[in-house]
């Protein structure tokens, strides 16, 4: 009964490594092929004929070191385990992948007798890995053309933005920018016009790349229209909207615009107009005051309502223009505008200098907001 059952199953185990769906091959120490099922014919592309009696090595590519092999053998000869990954050649000269595990088969004295390799094509999924390097390594390589392109994007828009600020009797200026992403939409601009100081900022819907595109086009509009003598703030508002509300295509921005007037006595006067765009903040004997005036977004329609309104500048007067990087917060999963926190801030800076209050200012407010995803522009001036 025993015998017959041995006999059976050498039969199911026989049929097993016949009907196997992985590649079989059994070698004696010497690694002279003795045994290779049907898989190992179909995937390599040589008959059970042709390999018996040959080595494996009918199948080595050159791909892989003498050292590797070495190993393999150093690692089935001391009776143990190897798992591996081949890189072969096929009867046809083409190539294919096999990973691979041997193992010694050993008698009833523990001597190794012979190698059993069991070996499962993988060169769909080797192909498919090397496609994915590739692609992962092209990708890295355009993202780095990319990221030195907006680098150098970045030092475009800052040149432009950061160009030299003018000289104006009377006021001190200081402007900050800071980009959320490597440029931004955040822009501003300031000219001398007729003995007069011209103050434009805008802030373009958005960020990045696009956004940075037409904040240079803003600069080069405002150009124009001071060279075609444009500077009040109604018409310039307007003249800026008809000349780019065809260009935006979909974007649009807010925009704030003054023009500083000096007096005899000292003093100055600032007629503004203000487009959507957050307030103003006047620091006048230790009160804030929020500059206010009528006037829709840019970009979006052709009939805007513009108003322009004036204020007086006395002496330690200080204004802060800013975009709406500094005064959005989150508020219950939406955006909202905290005005109160940075007229508290620009009041806490109020005894010191103009410069570092402006970065102490712009480093409270980003302290506060922790869900800033914005741009963030300043100018502050102050009558001295």
């Amino acid at each position: 009964m025993k015998k017959i059952l041995s006999s059976l199953e050498q039969a199911v185990l026989l049929r097993a490594i016949e009907q196997s769906p992985a590649s079989i091959v059994i070698t004696d120490t010497n690694g002279t092929i003795q045994y290779v099922n049907p898989k190992f014919e179909s995937v390599t592309g040589y008959r059970a004929e042709e390999a018996i009696g040959e080595n494996p090595r009918i199948l080595k590519s050159g791909f892989q070191s003498l050292e590797f092999y070495q190993n393999m053998w150093d690692t089935i000869l001391r009776g143990q385990v190897w798992d591996g990954i081949f890189h072969n050649k096929r009867k046809d000269g083409s190539f294919f992948w096999e990973h691979c595990v041997i193992a010694p088969v050993v008698d009833e004295k523990g001597n190794v007798t012979h190698f059993v390799a069991i070996k499962e094509d993988i060169t769909e999924k080797k192909e498919q890995e090397e496609a994915l390097q590739k692609s992962e390594e092209e990708l890295r390589r355009r993202n780095e053309i990319i990221s030195k392109d907006l680098e150098y994007a970045k030092r475009v828009q800052q040149s432009i933005i950061n160009s030299k600020i003018p000289k104006f009797p009377g006021v001190k200026i200081i402007t900050r920018y800071v980009p959320y992403d490597y440029v931004g939409g955040d822009f501003f601009t300031l000219k001398t016009v007729k003995e007069n100081l011209c103050i434009f900022m805008a802030d373009i819907t958005g960020h990045g790349v696009p956004a940075a595109l037409f904040s240079t086009v803003l600069k080069y509009a405002a150009e124009n229209l001071w060279n075609n003598g444009i500077s009040k703030p109604d018409e310039f508002m307007l003249a800026l909207n008809e000349d780019l509300i065809d260009i935006l295509s979909g974007y649009f921005f807010t925009a704030f615009y003054g023009v500083l007037q000096p007096t005899l006595a000292g003093e100055f006067y600032l007629s503004y107009a203000r487009c959507g765009h957050p307030y103003p903040m006047l620091l006048s004997n230790n009160d804030i005051t929020f500059l206010d005036s009528t006037g829709t977004l840019l970009g979006v329609y052709k009939d805007v309502a513009i108003t322009t309104k004036e204020i007086k500048l006395s002496r330690n007067d200080r204004l802060f223009i800013y975009t709406d990087g500094l005064v959005e917060f989150e508020v219950n999963d939406r955006k909202d505008l905290q005005f109160n926190l940075l007229s508290r801030a620009i009041l806490k800076t109020k005894n010191m200098n103009l410069d570092p209050a402006v970065d102490t200012i712009i480093k409270d407010i980003t302290a506060a907001n922790k869900s800033i995803d914005d741009d963030i522009a300043m100018i502050a001036l102050e009558v001295s």
